[in-house]
């Protein structure tokens, strides 16, 4: 039924691009993959992308807190919306390799992040 509203031309609103979700038994289509598949449809891409890697949600909260995006990090094991997002906020860019992204990918990917680790028990013990 969505093909049919974006075909009537319906606006595409999305709240992120992640195509995959981790799960233990393997990964799950995200949004970022129904996103894919309507495009192919119908051509239609969002319009908006509410979340990641939109600055926006980030810097709401900094300046809700009295911040400087300088002041902030954003820790994400995803290159193409947590690293972007931060990269774009202008905060502190932590890659966490113990999600999505490799080392590998870095080689290929526009968004740097400012530190990588392997887990966020690096930064901190216990967690």
């Amino acid at each position: 039924m969505a093909s049919v509203h974006l075909h009537a031309g319906v606006p595409l609103v999305a709240s992120h691009p992640d195509i995959v979700c981790p799960d233990p038994r393997g990964g799950l289509p995200d949004t970022g993959a129904f996103l894919a598949l309507f495009e192919a449809a119908t051509g239609v891409v969002p319009e908006h992308v509410c979340g990641k890697p939109n600055p926006g949600m980030l810097l709401h909260k900094i300046e809700e807190l009295g911040l400087l995006p300088s002041q902030c990090a954003m820790f994400g094991d995803r290159l193409y919306t947590d690293i972007e997002m931060a990269n774009r906020a202008g905060v502190r860019a932590v890659l966490v390799l113990s999600g999505e992204a490799t080392r590998e990918d870095l080689d290929n990917c526009p968004q740097k992040p400012d530190l990588v680790v392997e887990s966020v028990a690096e930064i901190l013990p216990g967690a």
